[in-house]
């Protein structure tokens, strides 16, 4: 852990000055925040308050329920303002449209005042002022570690707890194919500085209430593989409303999208509030790259994972056709 390359320093450097002149920042996660969202940026700002800095953690969206277990997850707020604070960081937003702020409030990117953008998607255009984006890493928790240890920032508990918590979600449960023999010797270690494994396996894998199952139900009934071999499926407020669930519920789903054999890759639409559709991309074969499948919406992620946004709502499509006549389709 300990020998880092140069350029990892440097970026490590340049972030650890910037913070320390700060006094007051905001940390901001992805819409629609994920474990390791949530994780990176409640572990930053513990690790901030313990330096003496004012701290607030933010998101367009509220924290799902796997992730409020985590120390003052509550504590999330969904606006802010700007002239509050005299720094501001993004944690594990792979595009700057995933943050959304920016795009109701352009002068945090206005280069006044430091943007800290942390990272591990291989999208990132390095949209902040200063830029600490490792696609190499499984996640932004596993970046932060090394931050902390670079820096000589203690690892308390709680701090473990967050970093564990967004390495193990975003390596499916220490399973995805991003789990290398680093991420299991800092998970030992974070387990050694107290981290309850067993916690955060149970809540973010092992918590599934009826409603979600439901959910679940719904998207695997309608999962069909088209001629392109895309697995498919989707999921809207109707959905939502019959089963008593909510966008969030289906975190999980995709992972038995992506089960299926011989599949390109799959995606799962999912409606949210206010006009917008959410996609998600998972595959398990080494040809195709599904950032530059998700690119091509504005969205990014890695070669295996990737997602992407859009406004809009979904309507459902069928068609029908005879083979063996040409053109006969309805």
């Amino acid at each position: 852990m300990s020998n880092l390359p140069d350029e990892t320093i440097r970026m490590f450097t340049e972030m650890l000055k910037t913070l320390e002149k700060a006094e007051r920042i905001c940390v901001m996660s992805h819409r629609r925040p994920d474990g390791d969202a949530v994780g990176a940026n409640l572990a930053l700002r513990l690790a901030l308050e313990a330096q003496g800095k004012t701290v607030v953690s933010a998101a367009v969206d509220p924290v799902p329920n796997d992730s409020m277990f985590l120390p003052n997850a509550e504590k999330f707020v969904l606006d802010f303002d700007p002239e509050d604070f005299d720094c501001f960081v993004s944690v594990d937003c792979g595009a700057k449209k995933m943050v959304q702020f920016p795009d109701r409030k352009p002068e945090l990117l206005s280069g006044e005042k430091p943007f800290v953008n942390i990272d591990h998607h291989t999208s990132n255009d390095n949209f902040g002022t200063v830029n600490v984006v490792m696609p190499e890493a499984c996640a932004t928790c596993f970046i932060l570690y090394q931050f902390f240890e670079f820096a000589g920032w203690p690892i308390t508990i709680e701090i473990a707890d967050c970093l564990l918590a967004g390495i193990y979600f975003d390596t499916g449960g220490l399973m995805h194919s991003n789990t290398t023999k680093e991420v299991f010797e800092m998970c030992g270690e974070l387990v050694k500085k107290g981290a309850d494994v067993k916690k955060v396996a149970k809540e973010l894998f092992h918590t599934t209430p009826v409603n979600k199952l439901r959910l679940w139900g719904r998207i695997l009934e309608r999962t069909y593989v088209n001629e392109e071999g895309v697995t498919v499926s989707a999921v809207n407020k109707e959905d939502y409303e019959a089963v008593g669930a909510g966008p969030d519920d289906t975190g999980g789903a995709i992972d038995y999208l992506n089960a299926v054999p011989g599949a390109k890759y799959c995606v799962l639409l999912s409606e949210g509030d206010g006009g917008f559709v959410k996609g998600s991309l998972r595959t398990q074969r080494e040809d195709v790259d599904l950032s530059a499948v998700a690119g091509q919406w504005g969205g990014g992620g890695h070669k295996k994972a990737s997602g992407f946004g859009v406004d809009g709502q979904l309507r459902e499509v069928r068609t029908w056709k005879v083979e063996g006549a040409e053109g006969l389709e309805y």
